[in-house]
């Protein structure tokens, strides 16, 4: 018994139909590429297609199923290079069981419309060609022959010298091809890491006699508008943090995320290393990385008597906090089972629930310092759907935007809400005996396609506060605050930054990272 040449046919006509489809992708992979990129398609596709003939022993519907999954990827990939700056990779496959549980996340940027048409007309078309096509009659043995010569080309591919990723996925995927990609991008992820070395809170530091309360609050695509839309936004709506900056520091944080990815600048705050340091696992380091237990922040203030307590108004599971924070330190994570819908703004719960939820917490601290780590919802989109009244515009914006760029109003009113956090968090810290530190930080900038095609981009850059409330109450308090520009950082830097700012010092330790000279902020031009 062997297969046909008709079955063979139709497996050669669809792999041809794959090869060309990989150009689909963007950046557009090169044409010429090295011989074990194509064994790796080769193998892959091969591969594929022997378990859907075992599946459902049909040539033209496993041929069909292939090629939509494929395509689907690569529509996925190209709507994520236009909003998020960056394509699909093997690590973001976790997001489709996201987008199921949490489809308010994802379903608005790919459009509601466009994912029930693809559905019905994948369900239609799958319909059809399951039903006329008859099944193959020699399937087991075409399963075992393409499955073979699958893991052939595969291992061939494998074999062959190749230079490791560059883990810029776009480079990544111009050099290999969008399918090869995937594959190597999964087979880094089981690739151990030795970070300890690098962690600057394995590292040994020298407390304050008095322990303060610290006290960070991780704002959702927080960056200071008026830096690129000067001419529009009203100057007061960050009145708070420019107060509060006054007699602190605030500064430009240099972010490894663009309009989403949270975790990425999260676990670089909390564990202080760069994400140049953790190959694959830099772009969603709760899969695996966090598991490895490299020294957190968490770990270190939790190691000299703090409470650790990690706060976030959504649910456990997202990002798989529930399983990460423990194991990045915390005692103790507050999710959104401690709110109720009267806590709510919008779609998420607001900043002012969660700035009184976090002055609860303080409060309730008597003898032990507490470290809280404040993960804001407020401010995730979609801004497209949401609606701000005139008066309210009128409040926010010097002069009305241009078309197209409506979505900067919502996005304002949320960093005013900020701004109201930070002034109620401010007056409960100013009231406890234990001096207390705050840290705010933006962890990416908004998607705002729109507002950055009528009134130009942001450099990527977000914003960030510390202050201490002993130097508030200070009257040497510096009464201006210093540039953001002079005060650069990257996110990996923030925390041992904002400990150094706390009075805590490192010991027979290499110098704490030098603030950054970052470019000057894009000017505001619109984009051609």
């Amino acid at each position: 018994m062997s297969i046909d040449f008709a079955l063979i046919a139709v497996a050669m006509v669809g792999y041809k139909v794959s090869l060309v489809l990989d150009y689909a992708a963007k950046p557009r992979p090169r044409v010429m590429r090295h011989l074990r990129h194509f064994c790796v398609h080769t193998g892959l596709w091969l591969l594929g297609f022997a378990l859907e003939m075992l599946l459902f022993q049909r040539p033209w519907f496993a041929l069909f199923n292939l090629l939509g999954l494929q395509l689907l990827l690569i529509i996925i990939s190209n709507m994520k290079q236009h909003f998020l700056r960056e394509p699909f990779f093997y690590t973001d496959t976790e997001y489709f069981w996201d987008a199921i549980k949490h489809p308010r996340l994802y379903l608005p940027f790919f459009g509601i419309g466009n994912t029930v048409l693809g559905f019905a007309i994948y369900l239609g078309a799958a319909a059809l060609a399951f039903y006329f096509e008859p099944a193959y009659s020699q399937w087991p043995i075409a399963v075992l022959g393409f499955a073979v010569a699958g893991a052939v080309a595969l291992l061939l591919g494998d074999s062959l010298a190749q230079a490791q990723p560059s883990w810029q996925p776009s480079a990544d995927i111009q050099q290999m091809g969008f399918t090869p990609a995937l594959w190597r991008y999964a087979q880094a992820e089981r690739q151990a890491l030795a970070l300890d070395e690098h962690a600057p809170f394995a590292q040994t530091w020298q407390a304050p006699a008095l322990l303060p309360h610290l006290v960070v609050v991780q704002s959702e695509s927080f960056f200071d508008p008026r830096r690129y839309y000067a001419d529009y936004v009203q100057p007061h709506v960050l009145t708070q943090f420019d107060q509060m900056a006054a007699t602190g520091q605030r500064g430009v944080l240099q972010v490894p995320s663009w309009g989403a990815n949270t975790v990425r600048t999260e676990y670089a705050v909390l564990s202080g290393l760069e994400p140049s340091l953790l190959g694959v696992h830099q772009f969603n380091p709760y899969r695996r990385l966090a598991k490895h237990c490299v020294p957190s922040l968490a770990h270190y203030l939790r190691s000299i008597g703090y409470k650790t307590i990690c706060v976030h108004p959504y649910a456990a599971s997202f990002y798989r906090r529930n399983t990460a924070m423990p194991l990045l330190g915390f005692d103790e994570f507050i999710d959104i089972r401690a709110f109720t819908k009267d806590d709510y703004f919008g779609a998420y719960v607001s900043d002012a629930a969660l700035a009184r939820t976090l002055t609860g917490v303080l409060q309730a601290q008597t003898d032990q310092p507490v470290f809280v780590h404040v993960i804001t919802m407020e401010n995730h989109g979609p801004l497209h759907w949401e609606t701000v009244s005139a008066t309210e515009t009128h409040a926010l914006m010097q002069q009305p935007v241009p078309s197209g760029a409506e979505d900067l109003v919502p996005y304002v009113r949320h960093i005013q809400h900020t701004d109201q956090l930070l002034q109620h968090v401010q007056q409960t810290l100013l009231t406890l005996t234990r001096p207390t530190g705050l840290c705010l930080f933006g962890d990416h900038v908004p998607i705002m396609s729109g507002v950055y095609k009528q009134l130009g981009e942001p450099d990527g850059s977000t914003d960030y506060l510390l202050w201490r409330s002993d130097a508030a109450k200070s009257p040497n308090a510096p009464a201006t605050p210093t540039a953001p520009a002079a005060n650069a950082l990257t996110a990996a830097q923030l925390g041992p930054a904002w400990l150094a700012f706390m009075g805590f010092n490192q010991v027979n330790a290499s110098p704490a990272p030098q603030p950054l000279n970052p470019p000057d902020a894009a000017p505001n031009q619109p984009h051609e």
